[in-house]
């Protein structure tokens, strides 16, 4: 892949599940390099089994680091505005997604992203 089409962009990557329950693993962040092999992206994982509205404890937010994922363990990639700030505290909107709290309220995953 000689096109860095990622490169420098900002993303919302959701990584496979490798068994049906097993959790959603999505990462918000800032590709720094890609290639044939992988994306790396500087981000914020969230993890979670299934979204309960109004229960912020099922969710796990990773720190704010670099992470190396292969292809192969990607299942769709969104590309955000560039005023994203993954750094930011999360919470639910009225129709119970999860957002992150920055000024845009960034969608991390739909209601039904985690549903079962």
């Amino acid at each position: 892949m000689n096109n860095r089409f990622l490169k420098h962009k900002i993303i919302r990557l959701r990584c496979k599940k490798a068994y049906p329950s097993a959790h959603t693993h999505i990462i918000i962040g800032l590709v720094i390099e890609e290639n044939d092999s992988y994306v790396v992206v500087k981000g914020k994982t969230f993890h979670f089994s299934r979204l309960v509205e109004g229960m912020p404890n099922q969710i796990h937010a990773g720190p704010t680091m670099v992470r190396i994922v292969p292809w192969e363990n990607v299942e769709i990639i969104n590309w955000l505005p560039d005023d994203v700030n993954w750094d930011t505290g999360f919470a639910f909107d009225k129709s119970g997604n999860l957002i992150l709290q920055d000024k845009n309220s960034t969608i991390i995953a739909e209601r039904r992203d985690g549903a079962r």
